[in-house]
């Protein structure tokens, strides 16, 4: 698999291309792929996509993984006091996750809870400061930010 570059849309375009036909063929043989769905589309630009996979896989099973993926998916909807809701309950068994913090700071950071946020994106960054490949930076300029009062 080549790995693209900043700028190379073709390249970037074949990825995605390659999740669209991964997913596919993993639900022609039964594979429900709604929880990595819900978190892929909330963070490739499908916000109505990972709402629909969010739901739909909450109406299987409730998990702190499909109560995250939920939040996520509610905060790229716009959604940030329900998304609120269910990162609550995504952290709600203690569960020390990176990712499940900067979710949860990020959806308070729109509810313009910055004490909330710079809290869960400190607790974030501390637990693992390179968690996402996606959203590490971004949890370390944001808390930069907050912890400067800027």
């Amino acid at each position: 698999m080549r790995v693209t570059t900043l700028g190379d849309l073709l390249g970037s375009q074949r990825q995605y291309d390659l999740v669209a036909a991964i997913n596919r063929l993993q639900r022609a043989n039964g594979v429900v792929v709604d929880l990595e769905a819900a978190l892929f589309d909330a963070d490739h630009g499908d916000p109505d996509g990972a709402l629909a996979a969010a739901r739909a896989e909450w109406a299987r099973r409730h998990s702190v993984h499909v109560a995250d993926a939920y939040a996520w998916a509610l905060y790229a909807n716009g959604r940030y006091q329900r998304a609120s809701a269910f990162a609550e309950r995504a952290l709600a068994l203690g569960t020390r996750s990176a990712l499940f913090l900067f979710h949860a700071g990020m959806i308070r950071l729109e509810l313009g809870d910055e004490v909330g946020a710079r809290r869960y994106l400190s607790d974030a960054v501390a637990t693992n400061p390179n968690f996402s490949i996606l959203h590490a930076a971004d949890a370390a300029r944001v808390l930069a930010r907050l912890e400067s009062g800027r």
